[in-house]
């Protein structure tokens, strides 16, 4: 990842607009080569306003040697061992990872001490033995929380004497946010003022995003830059960042770097923008300073935020001057220069919020007011291609008078010296006139075409005539084709142009509808046939004359359906249903009003009456008391809304044939013969006397228990037991005691499969129910025993002579009664699940292994614990 890093800002520093190099001054003759740092500054705009915001970008990449010298360090090793360490087995990954550094660390040039912490921090001071040193970080332990701060401050205690010459380092690595985030901070700011170098290594979530996470951040700032930072996700990779800051300590391109960087006068800084790098500046007025102890072959990539001062004319402006100083590894000094970006700096945008009015005739000479911002006293304003007269100017408002333009929407441009610019609608307008309509009248029901003549139509105009919209099949600016609406009224009418721009005329009583001649009056002469039953729907044909394809047909005074329109003079309708038997009046009405009758001239017939219903037999005849069956009634002239009745017992239908029909027989409280009787809707019946008979069910035999597979079990019941017997049914029932046992499987009448449900201790009857209430007790037929408590691990197996930490007991059967005792001596018991425990461990006077002791139910299990 790193290295991918490395070669991302590589190629962004090659490929940079502005790309400049660094003269180098030292003091005194080197023994090697001073080309140890390459620098490049940048900003994102070439042009800046007094509106803007640019980013400037200090690239600094330092370039080691081919033969490097390594300069000793004294080294601190800060190791977090709180309680979040045993997640993913990462405490133990770490002390592996840093055994691994002993042994990779020239311990002839360096020296390496530790430093291990929870609440509180533990050391071992400066050494050069790597057995010592591996040996005490193996004996680290979990314990506790995330003290860093102490940690950082006993770090940098030890390194308070370093050897002379020699370089002070701290490397921390944690996986949890610190107690106190900015004691950390703070701690880690005066360990880096004092001369220390700075690494750190972030132990994250497996699945954690390390933008977003606040310990990496934490560590991130805490670093020396950001290049000393490292981060894992969960335990897999700490070996290698261990063995990558092994072979880089000591080992650098420049060393005690200061970065002096000074922004123009022409320019500010945009709030706190340089807090964002890693490490942070100090600032002193338009000046930033970065001071780093080394210069890593990774580039470091500086960026702020500047924008020009309010008071700054225009004009071309270096960003500033940037300079580098530093020491190569004799202690050889460099003092060079990084040459800058020029930027322009130009005036802001103009901005048009507003046009008052937004429209005007198009022959131009209207007054308008242009609202915005930005503008400038030479700024020149067009409409289109062509320039308006300017009459005032304000930086917020500009008055102009309008050129003529052509009819539709222009824009307005409002342009400063600069060429900036800023558009907005306008809408040029003219009154549109009508001459005339041609043709100039037409039928009352419309429909006809006709062409309005005038000027000044735009495409999307309207035409009304007597304020009804017409339809406009097509149009140009000087006649619209329409489709002239229907009218209620006769006579003449105003006709109206609208155009999309709001704009208007009228031509007054320019277009006619003609009222159409009267009509002759309908005549109805004869009918195809006279007479329908009363269920009517008989087709019959009417004659006569003068039938309007709209004519109503009155049988009585029910409407009838036309059907069929031949011509004028034959028409055929649907008889309607009639109400009696007897003859009604035929009437025909046309739209116009006009009616013609022919008196009683049709006759409705009653029809004749309905056979009646027969029961011919039953599909079946008899059932028990306590059934319910579906059967079918054979017969004859059975009506679909027909009903059916056992007894005195209505039951519903399901028609299937004028001879067939299938019902659901009801059930009987009593054994017997019953009537079935069918009647039809018209109340005709058929009786099939003692038709159907309830017979009573024989009684099934009651269970019987002969033999249980086990008459023994644990109190927590879930243990198969196989109970063999007789008479067994699938809705059988077992009891233990009073307790209602799981049928696991039903194997036959003579076996089932039951799980045991859970009791208290002792003997109980063991009973079988079936579904009808009959049941046999088998008893004393199980006995329920106690279970024994067992100890399989502990969450520590040491701890101080002192007591009093919380040790978790891991384990099964545990329950809230139990006793446990450390070294014979009783101790309080929380109980947490059935597998799990917490006691607080006795103090006691000498160091040694004791037995923690579990007691339940008479058993007892037992686990060796550690006192140091």
């Amino acid at each position: 990842m790193k290295k991918r890093l490395f070669k991302s800002l590589l190629v962004s520093v090659i490929c940079l607009l502005i790309i400049s190099g660094l003269t180098p001054i030292h003091s005194s003759a080197a023994t090697r080569s001073t080309n140890l740092v390459e620098a490049t500054k940048s900003i994102d705009l070439s042009k800046l306003s007094s509106d803007d915001e640019a980013e400037v970008t200090l690239n600094i990449k330092g370039t080691p040697q081919q033969t490097t010298n390594i300069r000793p360090n004294d080294i601190i090793l800060i190791i977090d061992k709180s309680g979040s360490m045993s997640s993913d087995n990462r405490l133990e990954a770490a002390k592996t990872a840093a055994q691994s550094f002993i042994d990779i660390i020239d311990l002839n040039v360096h020296r390496v001490g530790i430093v291990d912490f929870s609440d509180t921090a533990q050391s071992m001071p400066l050494s050069t033995d790597a057995s010592s040193l591996k040996s005490y970080i193996g004996n680290i332990k979990l314990a506790g929380s995330t003290n860093t701060s102490g940690a950082v401050n006993l770090a940098t205690s030890l390194l308070a004497n370093h050897r002379p010459d020699v370089q002070p380092t701290i490397i921390i690595l944690t996986d949890g946010a610190a107690n106190d985030y900015n004691a950390a901070k703070q701690s880690a700011t005066a360990a880096k003022n004092a001369g220390i170098n700075f690494y750190s290594i972030a132990v994250l979530d497996k699945n954690e995003d390390p933008d977003k996470s606040a310990p990496n951040a934490l560590l991130k700032e805490m670093a020396t830059s950001a290049a000393h930072h490292h981060f894992v996700l969960g335990s897999v990779g700490i070996p290698e960042i261990y063995k990558k800051i092994a072979e880089e300590i000591g080992v650098a391109s420049a060393y005690d770097v200061k970065i002096t960087d000074t922004l123009a006068p022409e320019f500010e800084f945009v709030g706190q923008s340089y807090n964002e790098n890693i490490p942070q500046p100090t600032v002193n007025g338009n000046t930033l300073t970065w001071n780093i102890k080394e210069l890593k072959s990774d580039a470091l990539t500086l960026k702020y935020k500047v924008r020009v001062k309010k008071s700054t004319a225009l004009g071309k402006y270096s960003i500033g001057n940037t300079a580098i100083e530093y020491s190569d590894f004799d202690k050889n000094h460099y003092n060079n220069i990084v040459t800058n970006p020029t930027v322009t700096v130009n005036y802001p945008k103009p901005v048009i919020t507003s046009v008052e009015p937004n429209k005007g005739l198009t022959a131009g000479g209207e007054e308008v007011t242009i609202h915005g911002d930005k503008f400038r006293q030479d700024s020149k304003v067009f409409f289109g291609n062509t320039e308006a007269t300017v009459q005032s100017i304000t930086d917020k408002e500009i008055k102009v008078v309008t050129p003529p333009g052509a009819q539709g929407t222009t824009q307005i441009k409002v342009q400063n010296p600069d060429g900036q610019f800023a558009t907005n609608d306008f809408l040029y307008y003219a009154y549109p006139t009508i001459t005339q309509i041609t043709p100039n009248n037409g039928p009352i029901e419309g429909g006809n075409k006709a062409t309005v003549i005038g000027t000044n139509f735009l495409p999307g105009s309207k035409v009304y005539i007597n304020d009804q919209l017409a339809a406009t099949t097509y149009s140009t600016v000087s006649k619209l084709y329409v489709v002239i609406p229907s009218s209620t009224t006769f006579g003449k009418v105003n006709v109206k142009v609208e155009n999309p721009d709001g704009t208007s005329a009228q031509l007054v009583e320019s277009y006619e509808y003609l009222e159409p001649p009267t009509p002759p009056a309908v005549k109805l002469t004869s009918l195809s046939d006279s007479s329908d039953l009363l269920k009517g729907g008989k087709q019959v044909y009417l004659l006569g004359e003068n039938f309007n394809r709209a004519v109503k047909v009155y049988f009585g005074d029910k409407e009838a359906t036309v059907n069929y329109f031949a011509n004028s003079s034959k028409i055929r309708v649907i008889v309607p249903e009639g109400d009696t038997a007897g003859f009604v009046t035929i009437k025909v009405e046309n739209p116009d009003g006009t009616t013609s009758e022919l008196n009683n001239i049709f006759e409705y017939k009653a029809p004749p009456p309905a056979p009646a219903p027969e029961i011919t037999s039953l599909s079946l005849n008899e059932i028990l008391i306590n059934e319910e069956k579906t059967i079918y009634i054979f017969g004859n002239n059975i009506a679909p809304s027909a009903k059916v009745s056992f007894g005195n017992i209505e039951v519903p239908i399901d028609f299937v044939t004028t001879s067939k029909i299938r019902v659901k027989v009801p059930k009987s409280a009593v054994a017997g013969t019953v009537d079935v009787t069918l009647t039809n809707p018209d109340n005709q019946s058929s009786t099939l006397a003692n038709g159907f008979t309830y017979t009573e069910p024989i009684p099934d035999p009651a269970p019987v228990i002969t033999e249980i597979s086990a008459s023994t079990g644990s109190v927590n019941g879930k243990e198969l037991v196989t109970i063999k017997g007789q008479n067994f049914t699938q809705y059988t029932k077992v009891y233990f005691g009073d307790r209602l046992g799981i049928v696991k499987k039903f194997v036959s009448s003579s076996e089932i499969i039951v799980e045991t449900p859970s009791n208290s201790i002792g003997i109980v009857n063991v009973k079988v129910m079936n579904a009808d209430g009959q049941e046999f007790t088998l008893n004393n037929g199980y006995t329920y025993e106690g279970l024994v408590a067992t100890i399989t691990s502990l969450s520590a197996n040491s701890g101080p002579l002192k007591g009093g930490n919380l040790v978790t007991v891991y384990g099964t059967n545990f329950n809230p009664s139990m006793k446990v005792s450390v070294d014979g001596i009783d101790v309080p018991v929380t109980y947490l699940a059935p597998t799990r425990i917490r006691i607080k461990m006795p103090s006691i006077n000498t160091a040694k292994t004791v037995d923690i002791i579990a007691e339940l139910n008479g058993g007892t299990s037992s686990i060796q614990y550690t006192y140091y």
